[in-house]
């Protein structure tokens, strides 16, 4: 069993807007690595990893999308855009903020 399959998911597993779930990210880590990393069975270390990874995407794909904004962007795609961009931010924020609980924790 992977820790995947075995984790109790709670909200603290998932970002605000829910796009961002340990599970995905776990199952990411799994198909990419044929020897998964000795710290990921830490599971402090695995949380900071994944916190790590909430803030790259979420950044990666806040800056993509609002670059793609422009002035004669149509209100109806450029509403729902700019909305997405701020839940992104948010993301990006609860990631960093988790990454600080978890450093502290472990202090």
């Amino acid at each position: 069993m992977t820790p995947a399959s075995t984790t109790k998911h709670t909200h603290a597993e998932r970002s605000p807007s829910g796009l961002f779930r340990m599970s995905a990210w776990e199952g990411e880590m799994e198909r990419t690595y044929s020897q998964l990393p000795r710290w990921y069975w830490n599971e402090a270390e695995r949380r900071k990893q994944y916190a790590r990874w909430v803030e790259a995407e979420a950044e990666s794909l806040a800056m993509r999308l609002s670059g793609l904004l422009r002035p004669d962007t149509p209100v109806d795609a450029a509403g729902p855009a700019r909305l997405l961009v701020e839940s992104l931010a948010r993301d990006a924020e609860w990631a960093r903020s988790l990454e600080d609980r978890l450093l502290r924790n472990a202090a």
